[in-house]
């Protein structure tokens, strides 16, 4: 891992890093990041290693906290991705597969033109159209479950940060365990 101060980013080993880029291990960038997620900003110093400083020393209350919700709300969208495909149109691809799913459980006589998402999985997700439409609707279930749990930690953290009265107790509010982390 390597970080640059030239564009306070990290270069994995696969990567061009700048000529500026200097080593980091990978329990530095683990530490680096874990510290970001709960505020902290990452700047060089002056021999362009990466460090953490405080922004709750140079804001008001209130933009600390609001760096805060937006960073909860960057992690929640990380742990989603864990979970699910990301990008708008795969998101609309998942709901329209999940509403014909849905029709198709109550069609006695499906005709697969009325289900072209779920057309395109036959032989694929499974052998046959009602088998396909029954995938999907678990998954999709699951789904729910899941990201229902992840929106109220989000909304949860948000709430507790909000209410938080100093700078210590917001950075204690933003620090989530996410369903099934640890």
């Amino acid at each position: 891992m390597k970080y640059s101060a030239s564009t306070r980013g990290f270069y994995t080993g696969g990567q061009a890093a700048p000529e500026d880029a200097v080593d980091l291990s990978h329990e530095e960038w683990e530490a680096l990041l874990a510290a970001q997620s709960v505020g902290h900003q990452i700047v060089p110093d002056e021999n362009g290693h990466p460090v953490l400083v405080d922004p709750a020393d140079s804001v008001s209350l209130d933009d600390f906290k609001t760096r805060l919700r937006a960073a909860v709300d960057a992690a929640a969208e990380v742990e989603r991705a864990k979970h699910i495909t990301g990008g708008a149109g795969q998101a609309m691809t998942y709901q329209q597969k999940a509403s014909e799913a849905v029709m198709l459980e109550d069609d006695p006589s499906p005709d697969p033109a009325s289900y072209p998402m779920l057309s395109a999985e036959v032989g694929i997700t499974a052998a046959t159209l009602a088998e396909v439409g029954a995938v999907v609707r678990q998954a999709h279930a699951s789904w729910i479950v899941l990201g229902a749990q992840i929106e109220g930690v989000r909304l949860g953290a948000k709430k507790a940060i909000g209410a938080a009265t100093d700078a210590e107790a917001a950075r204690a509010a933003a620090v989530v365990i996410w369903p099934g982390g640890a």
